[in-house]
């Protein structure tokens, strides 16, 4: 019997359809500055809510000029194609005609890492709020308003999903 071509091509996302610990990047495309203060905080205050409203565990989130990078556990039943539509949904209503004024956009889709050591979950956290130091934009993590080393109030701790310890 002949496997249907498609098949094998919807297993290989098979796991972002499970509840688990992602690191998930979205940007503007064109890649431009556009992320003012105003629409950082609204990304930011998109991320509360998907917290206050038990859709996620949060660890790490930037909202930085050009993208976005969070680390959250989806909580049930929320799957990672559902919480992203949601989310960007909201975003992108809030924020496209301020992108599509400057000649950009929200990219179509996003890119996920699924975290299954401690140490990788350590190292995405850290690489997450270093981005704007790197960036030269702070020089230190926590004063760059729109990332949890400034919002320590929406970082979940202790995390509640079992990472392995393959370090």
């Amino acid at each position: 019997m002949k496997e249907n071509p498609h098949s094998r091509d919807l297993r290989l996302h098979r796991l972002s359809d499970a509840p688990a610990t992602f690191f998930v990047t979205k940007s503007l495309l064109p890649k431009k500055p556009l992320l003012n203060s105003q629409l950082r905080q609204l990304i930011v205050d998109s991320f509360e809510y998907a917290l206050r409203h038990e859709r996620v565990h949060l660890r790490a989130f930037v909202v930085m000029p050009s993208h976005w990078h969070a680390l959250f556990a989806l909580r049930e039943p929320w799957t990672l194609p559902r919480f992203m539509h949601s989310l960007m949904s909201h975003v992108a209503a809030q924020t496209s005609s301020h992108l599509i004024l400057h000649g950009s956009t929200w990219q179509d889709s996003y890119y996920e890492t699924r975290v299954r050591t401690a140490r990788q979950f350590r190292y995405v956290a850290y690489y997450i709020e270093q981005n704007p130091v790197k960036a030269e934009l702070v020089d230190k993590p926590k004063n760059w308003e729109a990332s949890s080393a400034a919002r320590t109030d929406l970082v979940t701790d202790p995390w509640p999903w079992l990472i392995e310890r393959k370090e």
